[in-house]
């Protein structure tokens, strides 16, 4: 064989470097995500599940932060208790402000509060609010860029979660068609964002069924049912995603984004184990409430070996 002309080299590390600018364009983003916290700032630390909940979740979040910068953070509702604890439910609040949300969706748990209570604790949580079917939700949707990366999310919550509620309350809760509101907000946001993120409060059944009949969302997290996804599935061209409950778990979610689009979409379901370090911060926020209501966590003082 004869000697490969120069010219000939030169177009192949041409080649080379233009695949690997190429190749270099794909971004990762990582998404984490809770639902159904339901006040919990600590859990009854039981020997059948001794998990944590807010204490161990802030520090994940930290150290998750810290490694993958490209992070964003976001809640599906159910944030506060099922029965309106105003003691657990202000303090609640308060851990929310402490940890780096970038939005939430407003559960029926939230949805049924007193209005100028509700209202109240959405100020003390500053967090940004989507509700895109919820008359009276402080915004219908939101784009988040996080380095380089647009992030449209937006939220609904579907009028079946609300039906064993007294009509009383029922009444007070304007909740517009969610599939309608939906294809809406796809048309406003499809050309404004890389990703589409939905953040529902219907249940993952509901959620499966809406993957199948609307194209162009990327991921659905979820809410209201409780499940706990472990193995998240992709359905119709979208992640369906869920964390379970009472703070034990938090959603990791990863995609690649090559120009634009998601071509790669994983997810998983990490446990806030009982070994996991507290933050000092949530710590103190459960003794206010211990001292406040007299109530005193004695299974995880057991664990931990101390007297009581």
């Amino acid at each position: 064989m004869g000697q490969v002309k120069p010219y000939i080299f030169r177009l192949c590390l041409s080649l080379i470097f233009l695949l690997g600018w190429i190749v270099s364009q794909e971004k990762k983003l990582y998404i984490l995500h809770t639902n159904n916290t339901n006040g919990a700032l600590e859990n009854c630390y039981c020997p059948d599940h001794p998990f944590g909940a807010v204490e161990k979740r802030s520090l994940y979040i930290d150290d998750f932060i810290t490694e993958n910068s490209n992070t964003i953070l976001l809640d599906a509702g159910d944030i506060f208790t099922l029965t309106h604890q105003s003691l657990k439910d202000s303090l609640m609040a308060v851990a929310y402000s402490k940890l780096p949300y970038d939005g939430i969706l407003l559960g029926d748990q939230e949805m049924t509060l007193e209005p100028q209570l509700r209202k109240k604790y959405i100020e003390m949580m500053d967090i940004p609010v989507v509700g895109s079917n919820i008359e009276g939700a402080p915004s219908s949707s939101m784009i988040i860029n996080r380095n380089g990366i647009n992030i449209a999310v937006f939220g609904i919550m579907d009028p079946y979660v609300i039906r064993y509620y007294p009509e009383s309350i029922r009444e007070t809760i304007k909740l517009e068609d969610p599939v309608e509101y939906v294809k809406k907000e796809l048309k406003k946001l499809k050309d404004k964002a890389d990703v589409v993120v939905l953040l529902t409060h219907q249940g993952a059944d509901l959620d499966y069924e809406l993957a199948k009949s609307i194209d162009g969302i990327d991921v659905i997290i979820g809410g209201h049912s409780q499940s706990n996804l472990e193995s998240p599935e992709t359905v119709n061209g979208t992640l369906i995603t869920q964390a379970g409950k009472e703070g034990y778990y938090i959603g990791v979610i990863e995609l690649t984004i090559d120009r634009g689009e998601v071509v790669d979409r994983r997810g998983r379901i990490d446990t806030m184990k009982f070994e996991m370090p507290d933050d000092p911060d949530i710590m103190k926020l459960i003794e206010e409430y211990e001292k406040k209501s007299g109530r005193v966590n004695h299974q995880k003082m057991r664990m931990k070996g101390e007297k009581h």
